[in-house]
Protein backbone atom coordinates (compact mmCIF):
# COMPACT_ATOMS: atom_id res chain seq x y z
CA UNK A 1 0.00 0.00 0.00
CA UNK A 2 1.50 3.14 -1.11
CA UNK A 3 0.83 6.83 0.70
CA UNK A 4 0.28 10.60 0.12
CA UNK A 5 -0.39 13.16 2.37
CA UNK A 6 -2.17 16.22 1.60
CA UNK A 7 -3.37 18.88 3.24
CA UNK A 8 -6.89 20.29 2.84
CA UNK A 9 -6.73 23.53 2.60
CA UNK A 10 -10.34 25.06 2.83
CA UNK A 11 -13.61 23.21 3.43
CA UNK A 12 -15.82 22.51 6.64
CA UNK A 13 -12.00 22.05 8.02
CA UNK A 14 -8.54 22.06 6.92
CA UNK A 15 -5.58 19.74 8.00
CA UNK A 16 -3.59 16.93 7.13
CA UNK A 17 -4.98 14.01 5.11
CA UNK A 18 -3.30 10.79 4.20
CA UNK A 19 -4.46 8.80 0.88
CA UNK A 20 -3.47 5.37 0.64
CA UNK A 21 -4.32 2.75 -2.08
CA UNK A 22 -5.70 0.06 -1.52
CA UNK A 23 -6.20 -2.42 -4.43
CA UNK A 24 -8.85 -0.66 -6.23
CA UNK A 25 -9.85 1.88 -3.51
CA UNK A 26 -8.17 4.57 -1.29
CA UNK A 27 -7.63 4.81 2.06
CA UNK A 28 -8.30 8.26 3.44
CA UNK A 29 -7.00 9.33 6.50
CA UNK A 30 -8.02 12.52 8.72
CA UNK A 31 -7.03 12.40 12.13
CA UNK A 32 -8.78 9.45 13.56
CA UNK A 33 -11.11 8.96 10.81
CA UNK A 34 -10.87 6.81 8.32
CA UNK A 35 -12.76 6.19 4.92
CA UNK A 36 -12.98 4.00 1.86
CA UNK A 37 -13.15 5.92 -1.03
CA UNK A 38 -13.82 4.23 -5.12
CA UNK A 39 -13.60 6.61 -8.22
CA UNK A 40 -15.01 6.37 -11.72
CA UNK A 41 -14.26 8.97 -13.82
CA UNK A 42 -17.93 9.89 -15.61
CA UNK A 43 -16.57 12.48 -17.98
CA UNK A 44 -14.01 15.30 -17.59
CA UNK A 45 -14.70 17.08 -14.22
CA UNK A 46 -17.53 14.55 -13.15
CA UNK A 47 -16.18 11.87 -11.22
CA UNK A 48 -18.71 8.92 -9.35
CA UNK A 49 -17.29 8.09 -5.94
CA UNK A 50 -18.39 5.12 -3.32
CA UNK A 51 -18.03 6.74 -0.07
CA UNK A 52 -17.92 4.33 2.81
CA UNK A 53 -20.85 2.39 0.64
CA UNK A 54 -22.42 5.28 -0.05
CA UNK A 55 -22.67 6.90 -3.63
CA UNK A 56 -22.03 10.59 -5.40
CA UNK A 57 -21.02 12.47 -7.73
CA UNK A 58 -18.56 14.84 -7.20
CA UNK A 59 -17.21 17.50 -9.63
CA UNK A 60 -13.45 17.90 -9.56
CA UNK A 61 -11.07 20.83 -11.30
CA UNK A 62 -7.69 21.86 -11.09
CA UNK A 63 -6.02 24.51 -9.75
CA UNK A 64 -2.51 25.10 -10.59
CA UNK A 65 -1.02 22.48 -8.30
CA UNK A 66 -4.26 22.12 -5.95
CA UNK A 67 -7.43 19.95 -6.41
CA UNK A 68 -10.68 21.04 -5.85
CA UNK A 69 -13.61 18.78 -5.13
CA UNK A 70 -17.37 20.38 -5.23
CA UNK A 71 -19.49 18.45 -3.12
CA UNK A 72 -23.13 19.69 -1.72
CA UNK A 73 -22.48 22.95 -2.28
CA UNK A 74 -18.87 23.19 -0.79
CA UNK A 75 -15.86 23.25 -2.55
CA UNK A 76 -12.90 21.13 -0.57
CA UNK A 77 -9.27 22.28 -1.53
CA UNK A 78 -5.94 19.72 -1.73
CA UNK A 79 -2.15 20.48 -1.65
CA UNK A 80 0.44 18.47 -1.56
CA UNK A 81 1.70 18.89 2.03
CA UNK A 82 4.52 21.03 2.55
CA UNK A 83 6.74 18.41 3.76
CA UNK A 84 6.00 15.81 1.41
CA UNK A 85 8.78 15.39 -0.58
CA UNK A 86 9.00 16.26 -3.83
CA UNK A 87 11.61 13.80 -5.11
CA UNK A 88 11.44 10.99 -7.48
CA UNK A 89 12.47 7.51 -6.18
CA UNK A 90 15.74 7.42 -7.45
CA UNK A 91 17.99 4.56 -6.79
CA UNK A 92 21.66 4.00 -6.91
CA UNK A 93 22.06 2.70 -10.54
CA UNK A 94 19.96 6.17 -11.31
CA UNK A 95 16.84 4.72 -12.43
CA UNK A 96 13.99 7.27 -11.67
CA UNK A 97 10.72 5.37 -10.44
CA UNK A 98 6.97 6.50 -9.62
CA UNK A 99 6.22 7.80 -6.32
CA UNK A 100 3.04 6.48 -6.15
CA UNK A 101 0.84 4.54 -8.41
CA UNK A 102 -0.70 6.52 -11.37
CA UNK A 103 -1.15 6.79 -14.60
CA UNK A 104 1.89 8.46 -16.69
CA UNK A 105 -0.23 11.01 -19.15
CA UNK A 106 3.35 12.67 -20.38
CA UNK A 107 6.94 11.39 -21.47
CA UNK A 108 8.74 14.42 -21.84
CA UNK A 109 12.29 12.91 -22.59
CA UNK A 110 13.51 10.25 -25.26
CA UNK A 111 16.32 7.99 -24.92
CA UNK A 112 19.82 9.66 -25.46
CA UNK A 113 18.27 12.99 -23.99
CA UNK A 114 20.74 14.87 -22.06
CA UNK A 115 18.73 16.07 -18.65
CA UNK A 116 19.84 18.64 -16.34
CA UNK A 117 18.44 18.35 -12.38
CA UNK A 118 15.03 19.48 -11.85
CA UNK A 119 14.31 19.44 -15.61
CA UNK A 120 10.88 17.29 -16.30
CA UNK A 121 11.04 13.52 -17.30
CA UNK A 122 7.26 12.40 -17.18
CA UNK A 123 4.14 13.52 -15.45
CA UNK A 124 1.96 10.95 -13.43
CA UNK A 125 -1.62 11.10 -12.47
CA UNK A 126 -2.84 9.87 -9.47
CA UNK A 127 -6.55 10.55 -7.68
CA UNK A 128 -6.67 13.15 -10.39
CA UNK A 129 -3.48 15.30 -8.94
CA UNK A 130 -1.04 15.54 -11.73
CA UNK A 131 3.14 15.40 -10.32
CA UNK A 132 6.01 16.40 -12.66
CA UNK A 133 8.55 13.80 -12.30
CA UNK A 134 11.86 15.78 -12.31
CA UNK A 135 15.64 14.76 -12.85
CA UNK A 136 17.80 14.16 -9.66
CA UNK A 137 20.97 15.53 -11.33
CA UNK A 138 22.53 16.03 -14.58
CA UNK A 139 22.50 12.61 -16.65
CA UNK A 140 21.59 10.76 -19.99
CA UNK A 141 18.64 9.49 -20.69
CA UNK A 142 19.48 5.53 -21.09
CA UNK A 143 15.79 3.98 -21.35
CA UNK A 144 12.25 5.18 -20.92
CA UNK A 145 10.20 2.37 -19.98
CA UNK A 146 6.37 3.74 -19.65
CA UNK A 147 4.59 5.08 -22.43
CA UNK A 148 1.70 7.99 -22.07
CA UNK A 149 -1.77 6.41 -20.76
CA UNK A 150 0.10 3.38 -18.95
CA UNK A 151 -0.37 2.42 -14.95
CA UNK A 152 2.50 1.98 -13.08
CA UNK A 153 2.90 0.57 -9.80
CA UNK A 154 4.77 3.11 -6.91
CA UNK A 155 8.40 2.42 -7.48
CA UNK A 156 8.15 0.77 -10.61
CA UNK A 157 11.19 2.75 -12.76
CA UNK A 158 10.06 4.85 -15.48
CA UNK A 159 13.02 6.39 -16.74
CA UNK A 160 16.54 5.16 -16.48
CA UNK A 161 19.46 7.94 -16.08
CA UNK A 162 23.69 7.05 -16.76
CA UNK A 163 25.51 9.81 -15.08
CA UNK A 164 27.90 10.98 -17.46
CA UNK A 165 31.38 11.01 -15.82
Amino acid sequence: MSAARLQLASGPWRGAVEVHTAGDEYVIRAGAREVRVRLVELDTGRVHATVDGRRLVLFCARQGEAVQLHFAGRVYTFRQARDEPQAPVVSAEGDVRAPMPGVVTRVLVQPGDQVHPGQPLYVLEAMKVETVVRAPRAARVRRVLAAAGEQVEGGATVVELEVER
